[in-house]
């Protein structure tokens, strides 16, 4: 048996999401095919399968879906344009997970190549992920705490490291 997409979507899918607590009956928390430019009637823009949505309206994740018998790693550009196109009507970039049903892949566009995930994440996982992203600070900029490294060797060495 080789499930196409909507059957995928429907037996595995929408299955690993509902576990990681996301209501798929709730449109304030999951929607399906939302145009990634945000206006309904644009659908040159692309259409993501899934946009996982903040309390305030703006999507905090999309979910890339394929067949089982494909890579999820083939919707890997057709992701990352639709989390830029997100981008430019809310105030961050979404995160993307790409999946086939079997192979669940996390990705922060901006930073990182996708990585293989245990499952699809909670609301408050990916909040936490969002705040470090908005909130990072570079190494090189962190003040050193001189009551743990006082001596201007150590200030130094710290220093050194964080270039």
């Amino acid at each position: 048996m080789n499930p196409n997409e909507a059957q995928t979507r429907k037996t595995l899918i929408d299955v690993e999401i509902a576990k990681a607590g996301w209501d798929l009956s709730d449109s304030n928390e999951v929607r399906f095919e939302v145009t990634a430019s945000g206006i309904d009637d644009d659908w040159f823009d692309g259409i993501t399968d899934y946009s996982l949505y903040l309390p305030n309206g703006e999507i905090i994740a999309i979910v890339e879906a394929k067949r089982q018998s494909r890579s999820p790693q083939t919707a890997r550009e057709q992701a990352k344009l639709y989390a830029e196109r997100i981008q430019q009507n809310q105030s961050f970039r979404p995160f993307v997970f790409l999946t086939n049903g079997v192979e669940i892949w996390f990705w922060n566009t901006e930073e990182e190549t996708p990585r293989e995930v245990a499952g699809f994440f909670a609301r408050d996982d990916l909040e936490r992920l969002l705040f470090i992203k908005q909130n990072k600070l570079a190494l090189a900029e962190a003040s050193i705490n001189t009551d743990t490294s006082g001596r201007l060797y150590q200030q130094e060495a710290i220093r050194r490291v964080s270039k």
